[in-house]
């Protein structure tokens, strides 16, 4: 797992995690993500690191792929729904899976939207604003 901190590591900042097994869109991502001030960004290349990552300190946001190694996206969403710290944590998820079907089956377990790639890097960052804005559990 490697931390990125756009504004440190200090409590108080908003804790975004991106679980993105594929680099070349986690660096794009990453990119965007700068323009957020006081984000700490946490990324995890697999479901299972996200999980213990959350697992370690809560986070504001995920942004999940749907498709990762040891546990995909759909696993981890789950996983932070039956989480007291994490049950109301806003969630995008980001799939190369275009069947409606998919998308509602995420929706319905818990996340705010869905995104299928290619996405616009630039609609992400103000979805995340967005959601952001609405307010971040405590």
């Amino acid at each position: 797992m490697s931390t990125t901190a756009a504004a440190g590591e200090s409590s108080g900042k908003i804790r975004i995690l991106l679980a993105e097994d594929n680099a070349d869109v986690a660096r794009i991502i990453l990119f965007y993500l700068k323009h957020i001030t006081d984000a700490e960004v946490v990324v995890c290349r697999d479901g299972g690191e996200a999980i213990a990552a959350m697992t370690q300190s809560p986070v504001h946001l995920a942004v999940l792929d749907g498709s990762m190694p040891v546990a995909d996206g759909l696993a981890v969403l789950h996983w932070m729904r039956s989480q007291p710290e994490q049950v109301n944590v806003p969630v995008i998820f980001l799939t190369a899976n275009h069947a409606q079907t998919y998308a509602d089956e995420c929706v319905a377990a818990g996340a705010q939207l869905v995104m299928t790639k290619p996405f616009n890097p630039g609609l992400l960052l103000r979805q995340i604003r967005s959601l952001l804005a609405q307010g971040t559990p405590a």
